[in-house]
């Protein structure tokens, strides 16, 4: 069965030791909706794709999670042009960032991840 470890990162995008959390999950969730139902809450807003507010960074696994769909793909596309707009060399450049609502696990391998500020 796949696992999705959360992960506390700093400002810088740095992991801070002892903070992660494995779940076991089934292949096909949602990553918000997985792991809510086993007690830990990411933040989140619409539960829809399109607010943001549930943004996250695939540190390790992005292999494991289905393509970003229209709505995902154009939020996540805001958020990113927001970050490299206050600082072109932001952490999350070249990195994968989804949405923990819209994001659906596709394989049976482990994903690691960290919620992402505003």
């Amino acid at each position: 069965m796949p696992t999705v470890s959360v992960v506390e990162i700093d400002e810088q995008g740095n992991e801070i030791s002892n903070s992660e959390k494995k779940f076991t999950v089934e292949t096909g969730d949602i990553i918000y909706d997985a792991i809510d139902n086993q007690g830990c809450q990411l933040p989140h807003g619409c539960l829809a794709g399109s607010c943001g507010s549930c943004r996250i960074l695939i540190i390790e696994g992005s292999d494991n999670v289905a393509g970003k769909s229209v709505i995902e793909g154009n939020t996540i596309s805001n958020i990113v042009k927001d970050y490299q707009d206050q600082n072109p060399n932001h952490f999350t450049v070249g990195k994968e960032v989804r949405l923990s609502c819209r994001a659906r696990l596709n394989g049976n391998g482990d994903v690691k991840i960290a919620a992402l500020k505003k």
